[in-house]
């Protein structure tokens, strides 16, 4: 008889085919009930592993004896063939320890066990609506709940730019959570019809992928903000009873749904950085409707703050003194709601244009401080820190702000900018390289090599640079030849129209310096639709090729009344400038050779 047929006369397989179909049955059983009763997660997994083990051993029990109406009796073999199952039987129970030990993906080297880490992602809630051009409010709902659970304390929430990044991707929730960096997951869907949205939640643990908690939710438009509550509450009593995070934020009052509806149109717009007059009209509406709505002010404030990089001279024009309403906009947010994350990064931004750069710092830091996850104030302190000179600083605060959101190409701006200044091609690459990655078509990562040679006053090495960028993104790169053009005195280029578009946006007076015409670059400043970014006005004028610019008597007199004067005072000086006696400073390479980074006026 062949070894087959000695099997099937033993049962063994079908006592290893019942095995497996009960042995499934009760993980599933007990994947459920564990976490009802607030099991560790290491006790599913002992379970599986016991699970495993025993099918080898019900294996060897079908192969050794033999269930007979006089009972159990031993079965006899040869010793060839007994040999040959224990070695199956032990190479099983090898594979269910090696499973256990180094298989599961929450074990594997550099994963955080879940158990260890207070932390939750919120992955993009699906719209179930059936309407496309309502994704903004599934969207909403989910950057809303973000916001609501980075109030609880001791829970660490996943920035909103990384989660979104997974938008419509699928995969399993287990490696989602693993590049995250969370120890769980939320996901749901919305679907809203008229005045009612029906969300439906879940929360799953990422080291085994197994559900926590579930629920739905019906509710009308009018009670959204306590519908959102409600799901955070219940995520946080789920996390707090295994993690031991803080107590929840207060219920926030309703809001009139009309107004929330505008509030989502423009805060999607915004934080896509597209369409902003469309942006700023819709946040206008939400805020007239409803007036005490902090978040409303804020956002509106941060919007029009943004408008100055994002829009065209004309539309500029349409929306009106942006810089005098933001600074309403962020006032008034500040009387409704002045602790919030958004309104103090309204605030902060307020007193960077106003030259009240120490106040801005600090401000950046509360906001920082109310929610760590919050990474667009990240990147402004960031920007603040440059500015003002403090580049080691503001390199260390640009590495946070792209570890805890990697996949924002003006985050790595922030870096890339800060090697254009310094004259650290290594950081220009690296973050160009990831800028590349994440948008293809950019400017700042297919024209680095550029924009690092023109600062540096390599005006040959500069050109051979344009020129591949050029080749390599004609569209990203539209632009830059005239005004390169212009910048080395080619008289083919229409002098009043280069200059028209460098007023328009000073982001391009780098070609200013380039050529130099310090007092072109002065008049620029001093236009009043720049006066809400003259913060940018040292950093401009530390690259090499604009550094001989700082001896100008102009720009001592600008850097004391935009504020600089004050805070290096304050808070030490950079490296290319010095105070001269009690209340008198210099600026230039010769300075910088002599002057002390860290040092305060005596």
């Amino acid at each position: 008889m062949s070894l087959i047929d000695e099997l099937k006369r033993r049962k063994v397989f079908k006592v290893g085919g019942a095995y497996l179909v009960v042995a499934w049955l009760a993980v599933q059983a007990v994947s459920i009930g564990f976490p009802a009763f607030d099991a560790p997660p290491w006790a599913l997994r002992v379970f599986i592993l016991l699970a495993m083990l025993g099918f080898p051993i019900a294996l060897l029990s079908a192969w050794m004896f033999d269930m007979t109406p006089g009972g159990v009796k031993a079965e006899g073999s040869s010793t060839r063939a007994t040999i040959g199952v224990y070695v199956v039987a032990a190479a099983l129970a090898g594979l269910a320890l090696g499973w256990y030990f180094k298989g599961q993906p929450s074990y594997r080297e550099g994963d955080v066990p879940a158990s260890s880490v207070p932390s939750v992602a919120v992955l993009p809630f699906a719209n179930m609506s059936g309407k496309p051009d309502e994704e903004y409010f599934s969207d909403g709902m989910t950057e809303e709940l973000l916001n609501v659970l980075a109030k609880i304390p001791k829970l660490n929430v996943a920035a909103r730019t990384s989660v979104f990044e997974f938008k419509g991707k699928g995969g399993d929730v287990r490696d989602i959570g693993r590049k995250l960096g969370v120890a769980n997951i939320v996901e749901g869907s919305v679907r809203r019809d008229g005045g009612q949205v029906r969300v439906t939640a879940q929360l799953i643990r990422v080291a085994d992928g197994f559900h926590l908690w579930s629920d739905s939710y019906d509710r009308e438009l009018k009670s959204v903000f306590a519908l959102q509550d409600d799901i955070a509450k219940n995520i946080g009593e789920q996390l707090q009873s295994k993690l031991g995070v803080g107590e929840l934020p207060a219920a926030r009052a309703p809001i009139d749904p009309l107004a929330y509806d505008d509030y989502l149109k423009g805060r999607t717009l915004y934080r896509q950085r597209r369409d902003m007059p469309e942006a700023i009209a819709r946040l206008r509406a939400a805020v007239a409707r409803a007036p005490d709505f902090a978040a409303g002010w804020a956002s509106l404030s941060l919007a029009l703050e943004c408008s100055y990089w994002t829009t065209t001279v004309e539309q500029r024009a349409a929306i009106g003194d942006s810089f005098a309403q933001l600074v309403v906009a962020a006032e008034r947010a500040a009387a409704i709601d002045p602790h919030a994350a958004m309104t103090l990064h309204a605030k902060a931004n307020v007193a960077r244009a106003q030259g009240r750069f120490a106040e801005a710092e600090r401000t950046y830091l509360q906001a920082m401080q109310v929610d760590p996850g919050y990474a667009d104030v990240q990147e402004d302190y960031a920007e603040l820190l440059a500015s003002v000179g403090r580049y080691a600083e503001a390199e260390a605060a640009a590495r946070a702000l792209v570890r805890l959101d990697p996949y924002v190409a003006i985050f790595w701006w922030r870096l890339e900018a800060i090697g254009l200044t310094i004259m650290r091609l290594d950081l220009v690459d690296e973050a160009a390289a990831h800028i590349r990655e994440i948008a293809p078509g950019n400017q700042l990562g297919q024209g680095s090599r550029y924009f690092y040679e023109l600062r540096a006053g390599n005006l040959d090495a500069a050109r051979s640079a344009l020129v591949a960028a050029m080749q390599a993104a004609p569209a990203a790169m539209d632009g830059a030849e005239s005004l390169f053009k212009w910048a080395t005195h080619d008289p083919a280029v229409d002098d009043a129209q280069v200059r028209r578009t460098i007023a328009a946006q000073s982001l391009d007076v780098i070609y200013v310096t380039v050529r130099p015409d310090a007092g072109f670059l002065f008049d620029v400043y001093e236009k009043e639709p720049a006066r809400q970014i003259r913060y940018n006005l040292f950093a401009d004028l530390s690259v090499p090729v604009a550094q001989p610019i700082l001896k100008d008597p102009r720009a001592k007199d600008a850097l004391k009344r935009y504020g600089f004067v004050d805070y290096w005072r304050e808070k030490g000086w950079p490296a290319l400038c010095r105070p001269v006696g009690s209340d008198d400073f210099e600026c230039g390479t010769a300075a910088g050779s002599s002057a002390s980074a860290g040092a305060k006026t005596p």
